[in-house]
């Protein structure tokens, strides 16, 4: 039988009530047995206050949704109308260049090898390819790359991921490690990062065979896959492992909240934010899932003893603010941590392609050898 909710809500107050009335009733007869004098009035400073009206509860749908102060999409328009072309194809999804460069192709850079090796994960099993630069002398650095794509994108190994992570190695010079985790399409939240972790440690306890130096071990991504790195280099500090060297976090996912400013002004750019939303619910298995540090790194307890850290993001991208909202807690902490923000940036925009000639966008390209040096120093040739 269904049961109307507010006559249940009448019926229980009906009856508290009745409860209430005979109590007091049942109190005053007491008092009357007890105190036999007369009653004092109620002194009260001011006028007494007035009995309390009902409580007025909108119903559902009758009150408008609140609305941003600023008209962002009018703002997003504006924005459009300025820019230069290139800013323009890298930033707004609905505006088409001319003409798109073909794709490349992909594939190993020159001078470096690569060969997989299998880790032990909690499932079973992964492989993970090891990238080296020929002729390297060891111990040599090593970066892990825990890749993006939304935590479902890039399972396998392509032609794509060759020429990204033998890339790292020429200008990093050092090894690249490219785990190839359980994917959200496979296992949800946390099945990516107890594989990230596992080949983490695989790499320090295979040090010596893999001809690596375990002081010098950075670990990054960009998008999802800094969401990883970030949570192995807090599991390594918990764990009283050897921590990370550096971690290079770009455009990175701090916050499954989603609820900044930025996804609001930002929610028509590069990311759109119906599709942060929709490969974070298809990544975590509950709602409470956004609440747990694993998820949200920014709501780790405490920042303090992480690995220095380089972050960028971009101006014009959802995920900005907690950019800066994620260093503010590392700098507060005491953290080695640098901030970079590329202006009229979008998502993933350190390392933009124009579509149209296929290249790396000006700001790429100036800003990239930054990044360079910054990695050198601390995973690079000795």
């Amino acid at each position: 039988m269904t049961t109307d909710r507010r006559k249940f809500l009448g019926v229980m107050a009906g009856a508290g009530a009745a409860v209430g009335a005979a109590a007091l009733a049942s109190s005053k007869a007491l008092a009357q047995q007890v105190t036999p004098q007369a009653p004092q009035a109620p002194v009260y400073p001011d006028p007494p206050p007035a009995a309390p009206g009902p409580i007025r509860i909108p119903v559902p749908g009758s009150v408008a949704p609140l609305k941003n102060k600023t008209d962002y999409e009018a703002l997003r328009q504006k924005r459009i109308a300025e820019v230069d072309d290139e800013t323009r194809y890298i930033n707004f999804r609905d505006i088409p260049p001319p003409s798109r460069a073909p794709m490349p192709e992909g594939g190993l850079a020159p001078g470096v090898k690569a060969y997989n090796v299998d880790v032990d994960g909690a499932d079973g099993k992964f492989p993970m390819r090891i990238y080296m630069p020929d002729g390297a002398k060891k111990p040599i650095g090593i970066y892990l790359h825990t890749h993006g794509g939304g935590w479902g994108g890039f399972e396998g190994f392509d032609p794509r991921q060759d020429a990204t992570n033998s890339g790292y190695v020429k200008d990093w010079g050092c090894a690249v490690a490219a785990p190839d985790f359980r994917v959200s399409w496979d296992a949800k939240f946390p099945a990516s990062i107890d594989d990230c972790f596992a080949a983490y440690k695989h790499l320090l306890g295979h040090d010596k065979a893999l001809g690596i130096d375990k002081t010098r071990i950075g670990i990054g991504g960009g998008c999802t896959g800094a969401n990883l790195a970030t949570v192995i280099a807090l599991m390594a500090r918990d764990a009283k492992v050897q921590k990370p060297a550096i971690q290079w976090l770009w455009s990175g996912v701090f916050d499954t909240r989603n609820n900044t400013q930025s996804y609001d002004e930002f929610a028509k750019y590069s990311l759109p934010l119906a599709i942060a939303d929709t490969v974070t619910n298809f990544y975590l298995s509950k709602r409470e899932d956004v609440y747990d540090w694993r998820s949200s790194p920014i709501l780790a307890k405490t920042m303090k003893g992480l690995s220095p850290a380089l972050i960028w993001a971009g101006e014009w991208e959802v995920l900005r603010d907690e950019s800066q909202q994620y260093y503010n807690r590392l700098r507060d902490a005491g953290v080695d941590v640098t901030y970079i923000e590329g202006p009229q940036q979008p998502h993933g925009g350190i390392y933009s392609i124009n579509p149209v000639t296929g290249q790396p966008t000006k700001y790429s390209r100036e800003t990239v050898p930054l990044i360079n040096k910054i990695m050198r120093r601390y995973i690079g040739p000795r």
